[in-house]
Formats: C-alpha cells, structure tokens, sequence
C-alpha cells in the first residue's frame, strides 16, 4: 500500500504532462518545430491535435506543468508534522481523497480559464505533499533497521511506476479525448482511498490481524516499547539541528540535484518527442514509459543491494550511500548529454535517455534515503524538507525548459537543456561525498521535555530505561 500511494501520487502529477500534448492548439508554433529529423507517425500538415483548443505558448505551458509544485514543497513538513499528530493513516487517506476529487475537476477548471487551472494545480500540490514525507515516516513504526533501505526502496518505486503507467495513457486521450485522462485516473485513486481505510492502521500494536511474533519482531527491532515512557514526556523536535547540519544539507543539495535532469525528462520529454523526433502520440507514451519502467525496476533492485552490502558487512553504510550516488547521479549525467548528440537516430536517443532515467534509481537507497541513517526518529521530518527542497525543480526545471524553447524549439536548445541537467547531477555528487555521514547526529538523539514538580528536565530518548534495554538486548 505504500508503493501504491507513492504511485498514486506520480499519477496524479504527471497526467497533465501527456494530456497536454492533446489539449493545445500547435496552430501558432508549427513554424517554430524543429524540421531536422523526419516524420515519424505525425503528419506535419495536421500537426494540430483536432482536440487541442487551449492556445498556450511553450512559457505557459512549463508553467502550468510546474506550478504543482509550488503547492507541493508547501506542504511537506506540515504534512509530517501532522502525520506525526494523527497517524499517517489519516494523513495520507484524507490526502488522497481531495486529490481525487481534483483531479476529476481538472477538464472544468481547464474549460473555465488558465489561471484557475494553475489554481487547481497549485491546491493539488499542497493536498499531494503531505503523503510522500507523511508514508517515509511510517517506516519508523513499520520497518525493521536492517530492512529499511529494501522496504523504503520498493514504497519509493511507486514514483518510477507511476510514470511507466502514466505516460502511454496518451493513447486514452487520443481515443477518448483528453478530459477522459483525468476521469479515468481521478476515479481509481477514489477507489483507492477507501481500500487504504479498510487495510491500514498507524503502528503494529493498533493491528487486529498481524501475528503476534511479527508485533513483537518489529517492536522489539525498532524499540516501540518505549512509548510508555514518551506518552507521559514532551518530545521537542530539534529544529535548530536539523536546518544547520551539514550532513542534512549534503543530502538536500545531492536530492535537489538529482531531481532537476529527472523532472526535465518525466515533464518535458513528450515534448521533446513530439516536437523533435516527431513521433506520433500514441507512440510518445510507450516510448517515455520505457525509461520509467527501467527506473522502476533499478529501484527494487538498488534497494535490496544496498541492504544485501550492509548486511553482509562487505561495505560500511555510508560507503554504500556514497557509491549508489555516484551510480544515481554520474552515469545519468554521462547519458543525458550524449542523447543530445546522436542526430536524429532515435533508438540511439531513447537507448541513453532511458539509461539515465534508470540508474537514477541509485539515488534512492543513495542521499535520498541517507536521512533514515543520520536521524531515523525524526526520518520524516527530516525527509520532508529534503523532498520540499528537491522537488523546487518540479516547477523550476519545466520553467527553465520554457523559456530556452521560446529562443527556438530545436536540437541545439535542446542541448543545452540537457547540459544543465547534467552540470546538476555532478554538482550533486561534489557536494554530497566529502560531507555525507552514517552516524546519527547528536541532535537526532531527541530531546525529551518531562514536567516535573513544575519544573521542565531534559533527556535524550536514549537515555529512557526501555530503550537502555533494547540496546543491550540488540547487543546480545
């Protein structure tokens, strides 16, 4: 269920970017598509998708593809905060709920006029960016140490899957229109919600139907006994801590990075499809899906690698973070830019593009999840604001796209749209490995705040007597 709600999410973010293909009027820039590759499906005398009536320029268009991030960043800490308070259950599941709805009033916010479409996006953004932050922290209650990076991968992958699935839905909208994307995707993920009320429940011990050895393994691996202790104590969320630790923003600075080649292809690369390789829209989807089924699959795999390595001590946990990012980043900075310069040889594009989508994936079990090693109390918080920070590229990197294409859409813009994805991904990786850590920090330890008397006293958690004990039980 986890997978399924990081799914729903890349759902609902990125059908706009396949519908759109269909709902704008090219009329006023066929003039401006590149002429040097040839044909491939499309017609070029009628260009103009017979559906696409929204007359909106390459500026507009990035913006109403970005703008649901401005919303989105808002919204994670808030979200782990909240979940923190009322369970992610409750969270995730009223999350998912309105976004439904939102998405089933896309068509009529589109109809009625641009600027409430962008509206609706922006709300749509800040509802989504609580379940992401809200579903990391969930591993907290739920995930075993020695399983966090296998079971936080595969969740994660949902992300990859959600575009896999997404992108050839261009076929609904050329068979069915383009309002059909969003009735069709608004509906499952209405379905959906009332399965995740049914089937989730916060914490092991609120579960009526799991075993009683799987309770207490978990409990007993992650240390969940001490809530007898925190119920009666104030827990004071170190926020000078975290905004000024190094190895934090190591890993916001590496996540953001990594983000901005992947949110230039999952957003703008129908475009590039269309517009450059001329392929027909039936034929874009399959194609931008196979770069995200590849990531997908590299998720799974990179995730239970990273915790095979760990396991096994054949490589410290840091040392596997660091390599999986020089994976996750380097080999995707290397492909991107060569995709930029085979011509019009379109297997030879699509072959190192999918490449870079894929070993993307390393990122992941990489910086991304190195917050569940640096504070696993506080992973949802703490993943919150790295995933606000990154995900400023969800609106920056299609708004950048925007205006370089305004300068002329072909090949040579084009490259210099992947040049910039890839002086960020190698950016990411000088920042990340000198200052990177494992350790949890010593903020990370958690303060408590008992009133005793009437007088505050501070203590770390691990100092409580349960979580003594379950230390030297893990010792043993």
């Amino acid at each position: 269920m986890g997978f399924l709600v990081i799914f729903n999410i890349y759902v609902l973010r990125t059908i706009l970017s396949v519908a759109i293909v269909a709902m704008v009027n090219s009329t006023e820039e066929t003039g401006n598509l590149s002429d040097t590759c040839p044909d491939r499906g499309q017609v070029i005398e009628n260009q103009t998708n017979s559906n696409g009536i929204f007359d909106w320029d390459s500026a507009n268009q990035g913006l109403l593809l970005g703008c649901y991030y401005y919303g989105y960043v808002i919204s994670n800490v808030p979200g782990a905060w909240l979940a923190k308070r009322y369970g992610f259950k409750l969270v995730i599941g009223v999350s998912m709920l309105v976004s439904a709805i939102l998405t089933l009033a896309t068509p009529l916010a589109a109809y009625a006029s641009f600027e409430l479409l962008v509206a609706l996006q922006i709300f749509l953004g800040l509802i989504q960016g609580v379940a992401s932050p809200s579903m990391q922290g969930a591993w907290s209650f739920w995930s075993p140490p020695k399983e966090k990076s296998t079971l936080s991968s595969a969740a994660m992958s949902g992300s990859s899957f959600g575009a896999c699935v997404t992108l050839p839905i261009g076929i609904v909208a050329e068979l069915l229109g383009w309002e059909a994307v969003f009735y069709v995707t608004g509906g499952y993920v209405l379905l959906w919600t009332f399965v995740w009320f049914v089937l989730i429940y916060n914490r092991p011990n609120d579960h009526p139907r799991i075993s009683k050895e799987e309770r207490l393994y978990i409990n007993e691996s992650i240390g969940l006994e001490r809530e007898k202790e925190e119920k009666t104590a104030k827990i004071r969320t170190p926020w000078r801590g975290m905004f000024t630790s190094v190895p934090l923003w190591a890993i916001n600075i590496a996540h953001f990075c990594g983000n901005w080649g992947n949110y230039t292809l999952l957003t703008m690369l129908p475009t590039f499809l269309s517009t450059i390789l001329k392929f027909d829209l039936s034929l874009i989807g399959g194609l931008t899906a196979l770069p995200f089924l590849l990531q997908w699959i590299f998720t799974l795999i990179s995730g239970y690698l990273t915790d095979f390595f760990i396991r096994r001590l054949i490589l410290s946990t840091i040392a596997v973070r660091k390599l999986n990012t020089i994976i996750g980043l380097g080999v995707p900075g290397i492909c991107i830019i060569l995709a930029g310069y085979v011509g019009c040889n379109a297997a030879a594009v699509i072959a190192f593009l999918a490449l870079s989508v894929a070993f993307n994936a390393f990122a992941t079990p990489g910086c991304k999840l190195n917050v569940l090693d640096i504070a696993p109390k506080y992973c949802g918080i703490t993943y919150a604001i790295s995933n606000a920070i990154a995900n400023t590229t969800g609106f920056l990197a299609p708004q950048v796209v925007g205006l370089i294409l305004l300068n002329g859409n072909n090949l040579g813009q084009w490259q210099l749209v992947f040049w910039i994805s890839s002086a960020f991904y190698f950016l990411g990786i000088l920042i990340y490995l000198p200052f990177a850590s494992a350790k949890e920090q010593s903020w990370a330890k958690g303060e408590i705040v008992r009133t005793k008397d009437g007088v505050e006293v501070e203590v770390l958690m691990e100092d409580l007597p349960s979580v003594s004990a379950q230390q030297n039980r893990m010792q043993l």
